[in-house]
């Protein structure tokens, strides 16, 4: 049984083809790499993070990283900061109202931007012209 599974098996190299093998059966393998704009959206968005965290106070601060960014149950958090659980749950409430309130600047304009441009219809010059004055105050 084992001799007539690995008789259909056969190993193809991938930048290589053989000569048996027809020149549209190649395989094409694409690329699962995020590109280099994805990446610098992906970092801008970790440093708009890091500077709306920083701008709490480090007792909230300490709070949502444990609680929120580090998967920890409430328990654990108040057991690690040495404060109640009920202390807890306020200050990652308290956390959360004042991060959404600062990333409001952020996520609003691009949120207002999609609203409008998908509104739009019919004149396909003037929705891309508002996409890049949505781009610009962005």
């Amino acid at each position: 049984m084992k001799l007539r599974r690995k008789r259909h098996l056969r190993d193809v190299p991938l930048d290589q083809s053989t000569e048996a093998e027809e020149p549209s059966l190649r395989h094409d393998v694409a690329d699962q790499s995020p590109n280099p704009e994805e990446l610098y959206a992906q970092q801008e968005r970790q440093w708009i993070l890091f500077a709306a965290m920083h701008g709490l106070t480090p007792g909230i601060r300490k709070a949502i990283e444990l609680r929120e960014l580090g998967e920890r149950s409430t328990e654990e958090t108040a057991e690690i900061m040495g404060i109640s659980a009920s202390a807890v749950k306020a200050r990652v409430f308290q956390g959360r109202r004042k991060l959404r309130a600062k990333l409001k600047n952020y996520v609003g304009s691009a949120l207002t931007c999609e609203r409008e441009t998908s509104q739009m219809t019919g004149n396909t010059r003037n929705s891309s012209a508002h996409q890049v004055a949505c781009d610009a105050r962005g």
